[in-house]
């Protein structure tokens, strides 16, 4: 399997696919490519994709650049013959998701997104919950992700215009496991935003709180920030509850917790030390078609058209918009 890399800011856990030949090529935005072959030990480096497109021919690009060029490069990709994985969000604007979807419609292309929080034992647990019925049907569903800033961001994160905002970015994996655990989609959102620190990054938000409607007109309350105290004990805070008609499951982070007619029940979960390669496969045979996968391009086609509508609804002080069906 030949997997050709591009830009240098994404998970990239395809990197990892057991036997895989890699290849690095440049972004066009800066040479942070070249940082992570070298980190990696990966000697075959382009100066941009066009040219590891036509020299290396990979089975699968990879797509991990300033977020809001992932969308031109994946179109790119999609245009020369080649099926797609790609750091979220898959787009930061409607005509660049438009584009997306036009390509792969036929489904001979397909366009993945690596949303990590689905390869979480205690998110797929509590999806396996929720499907074999245990809290019944579901009536209202809150998430929440939360990271650390850290020491700093990469400058890109300054500029509205390469970050998208910070939905798209934080918000967009409890959109996606909100969603997969309960197998809902959603239908309309109002969202608001804001910035409280970080001055040295403008035009970024650190926070974002929306309410979805998901389908049969369950409500999704939702956040998302940047302000996770620096000596918290892990980097993220991520948390799933989900009330149903004859029970409630929360996971948090890797607990997970059950209440239904049998009683209380809980679940530590172990990170799995071979999830990372499972990932790689996975997003492998999604990204070709190969095999029921975790994923698909409907899905991340959909999650993407969620985070943008949610988005909108902040920068128009609370609208609700419409999530545009895929």
């Amino acid at each position: 399997m030949k997997i050709g890399l591009v830009g240098g800011y994404g998970h990239e856990c395809i990197k990892v696919l057991p036997g895989a030949e890699l290849a690095w090529a440049c972004d066009g935005y800066d040479q942070q490519a070249l940082v992570r072959a070298a980190s990696f030990g990966c000697q075959t480096t382009f100066a941009s994709m066009g040219s590891m497109l036509e020299e290396f021919q990979p089975d699968i690009v990879y797509i991990g650049s300033a977020f809001a060029l992932n969308g031109a490069l994946a179109i790119h990709a999609l245009e020369c013959g080649f099926d797609v994985v790609s750091e979220k969000p898959l787009a930061t604007d409607w005509g660049t998701l438009e584009r997306l979807a036009s390509l792969t419609a036929s489904g001979s292309r397909r366009v993945i997104a690596e949303f990590t929080m689905r390869w979480l034992e205690s998110f797929a647990l509590a999806r396996r919950m929720i499907q074999s019925g245990r809290i019944g049907s579901p009536v209202m569903v809150q998430a929440q992700k939360t990271y650390k800033f850290g020491a700093g961001r990469p400058t890109f994160y300054q500029s509205r215009e390469l970050f998208g905002g910070i939905i798209p970015w934080v918000a967009s994996h409890s959109i996606d496991y909100a969603a997969w655990c309960t197998g809902l989609s959603y239908e309309s959102v109002t969202s608001c935003q804001g910035k409280r620190c970080f001055p040295d990054y403008p035009e970024m938000e650190d926070h974002a709180a929306m309410l979805f409607k998901m389908t049969g007109d369950v409500p999704c309350v939702m956040t998302a920030d940047f302000l996770r105290s620096e000596v918290a004990t892990t980097h993220g805070d991520d948390r799933l509850r989900v009330t149903g008609t004859s029970g409630t499951i929360e996971v948090r982070n890797d607990e997970v917790f059950l209440t239904d007619s049998k009683g209380e029940h809980f679940w530590h979960c172990q990170p799995n030390a071979d999830s990372s390669t499972r990932r790689a496969v996975d997003l492998m045979e999604a990204a070709l078609g190969l095999a029921t996968s975790e994923i698909s391009t409907t899905e991340s086609l959909h999650i993407t058209a969620a985070a943008l509508a949610a988005r909108d609804s902040a920068d128009h002080e609370g609208q609700r918009i419409q999530v545009r069906k895929r």
